[in-house]
């Protein structure tokens, strides 16, 4: 009976390990920018570098700033000041390597559809068309033939209208544009059947895209949506196809290499009663082949966002308040991955950052992630900045820990603390010298 309980007392070691051992990836540290992050514009080019497009300054007050990051040198440059309107709604790269600036307001608030291209080699910008309809927070794709769809989004009201959250001056819309980098033009994509904002709009095998979920109400109020349309460029139209298995509203989403849609339920609503945003552990995946959605077993903890690395997998950070000591307080690093060619989850590995507490008072806190074309990820945390590497082991010195993780390690850990009672208690009943 020692044997027995000398052989449960090393299982919680056991699996402890094989979950940490079990983490992929490595962090290491990286220059920070040089000002404090206010936007989550961050955009890989096509040369490795990364450009930080912001329109507002820590302390609110207007900014046009563009800086660039060269990995390879680990240094920050000032770019070309961005032109047009402040608070751009949609800011992607192109397969050419430019990258498109679309959208924004005056300074009455009026809605503008101007469209500017950066040029990251020559360091200019140039004006393209402009959209058909201006909007506010348009959801945006890049389709497989290198040309941007935006769809949905808010349109001003002609009058303001009460909502029971408060006033608002917007509606959402379910027109649909298209971008063609070749003649810098928009031009009208169909229109949704089912209006919305907060749409996943993801692209999908044979250059099409679906919009998925989305919020059906007043700037978002009203409770989300489990419709999905698919797009079809040879038809520029919208066509029905299978809902979701729940509704969502403002869910990340990302193609894969295999033409399958991954949409990550970042924040959805628990019922139709609840006006709010609520963080979930759900990811979807859709198969335009049959046009099913299946659950993503695996996914813990939400994360912020998905990152598409160079070798297919997806990266979902996740970003986590840590121990605070003065005026300091750490920021825990980590997340999960998922590989589409396995259809699993792993934990990835997890570092601390210290940062001012002074962040966490002003609600300032900004993060970000991009890929590179290396196949690590940059991550961008207020004045931080780090390189994720998912095919280097963590160093033994390295914070094994998530949030996902930790509860997973608490789980098994009391289900053995249960096993070794009942072993215990057990081992009193059947001894001889108890019976004796």
């Amino acid at each position: 009976m020692k044997k027995i309980r000398a052989v449960l007392l090393i299982l919680p070691v056991l699996c402890a390990c094989q979950l940490s051992f079990s983490t992929v990836g490595s962090w290491t540290r990286e220059t920070g920018p040089p000002a404090v992050l206010t936007t989550n514009n961050v955009i890989p080019l096509a040369d490795g570098r990364v450009a930080v497009f912001s329109w507002t300054q820590a302390n609110g007050e207007p900014s046009n700033q563009t800086s660039v990051y060269d990995p390879a040198s680990g240094s920050w440059t000032k770019g070309a000041p961005a032109p047009g309107p402040a608070l751009a709604d949609v800011v992607t790269p192109l397969p050419d390597g430019t990258v498109l600036v679309e959208g924004g307001r005056d300074a009455t608030g009026n809605l503008l559809g101007e469209t500017w291209i950066y040029d990251p080699v020559r360091n200019t910008w140039s004006q393209a068309g402009s959209v058909n309809v201006p909007r506010a927070f348009p959801s945006y794709a890049v389709l497989s033939d290198g040309r941007l769809l935006i769809a949905g989004g808010d349109v001003l009201l002609a009058q303001p209208e009460q909502t029971p959250t408060g006033v608002t001056n917007f509606k959402p819309t379910g027109n649909a544009e298209i971008y063609d980098p070749r003649t810098r033009n928009w031009s009208q994509a169909g229109q949704l059947g089912a209006v919305r904002d907060g749409i996943s709009l993801v692209p999908v095998a044979n250059g099409a895209a679906i919009a998925a979920g989305g919020c059906q109400g007043a700037a978002g109020w009203s409770p989300p949506s489990a419709t999905v349309e698919l797009y079809d460029p040879d038809a520029n139209a919208w066509t029905p196809t299978t809902s979701m298995p729940l509704p969502v509203c403002g869910a990340a989403g990302v193609g894969l290499r295999d033409g399958r849609a991954l949409v990550v339920d970042q924040y959805t609503f628990a019922g139709v009663q609840r006006y709010f945003y609520n963080s979930s552990d759900d990811a979807f995946l859709y198969d335009p082949k049959t046009r099913a959605w299946t659950l993503s077993t695996g996914l813990a903890g939400g994360g912020t966002a998905t990152v598409m690395l160079t070798d297919g997998r997806v990266l979902v950070p996740e970003f986590r308040q840590g121990a605070t000591k003065g005026r300091i307080f750490q920021e825990l690093v980590g997340g999960q991955i998922f590989d589409p060619a396995t259809n699993q989850w792993n934990y990835v590995s997890t570092t601390a950052v210290e940062l001012p507490l002074v962040y966490l008072y002003q609600g300032a806190l900004q993060q970000v992630a991009v890929a590179l074309p290396n196949g690590t990820a940059l991550v961008i945390m207020e004045t931080e900045s780090l390189t994720f590497n998912p095919n280097v082991a963590p160093s033994a010195t390295q914070v094994l820990d998530s949030t996902g993780l930790t509860f997973e390690l608490a789980g098994a850990a009391l289900v053995i603390v249960v096993l070794m009672l009942l072993a215990y208690r057990r081992s009193i009943r059947t001894d001889p010298m108890k019976l004796a």
